[in-house]
């Protein structure tokens, strides 16, 4: 069976879920290339180093910018934080 792989524009790799199968959200997999073949191992511990936290975070903002419209500048002042 042939599946399409998906690199977007920050250079992530998306897999179809059936390849790899039931999946836990953030997940971290080792790569290991052998030759012609990709093999992907789930890492079990990994810390984020506060610039991967911080790359993380902007990919994530950067993906809902487009399609959320944003908080009123009303809503920012002092006095109506706490209402």
């Amino acid at each position: 069976m042939t599946h399409i792989l998906k690199v977007n524009e920050h250079g992530d790799l998306y897999l179809p879920s059936e390849v790899l199968g039931k999946l836990q959200p953030g997940t971290f997999y080792s790569l290991e290339v052998q030759g012609d073949v990709l093999i992907l191992r789930p890492e079990r511990s990994r810390v984020l180093s506060p610039e991967e936290k911080a790359a993380k975070w902007r990919r994530w903002a950067a993906s809902h910018s487009a399609n959320s419209p944003g908080l009123p500048d009303e809503a920012l002042r002092r006095e109506n934080i706490y209402d």
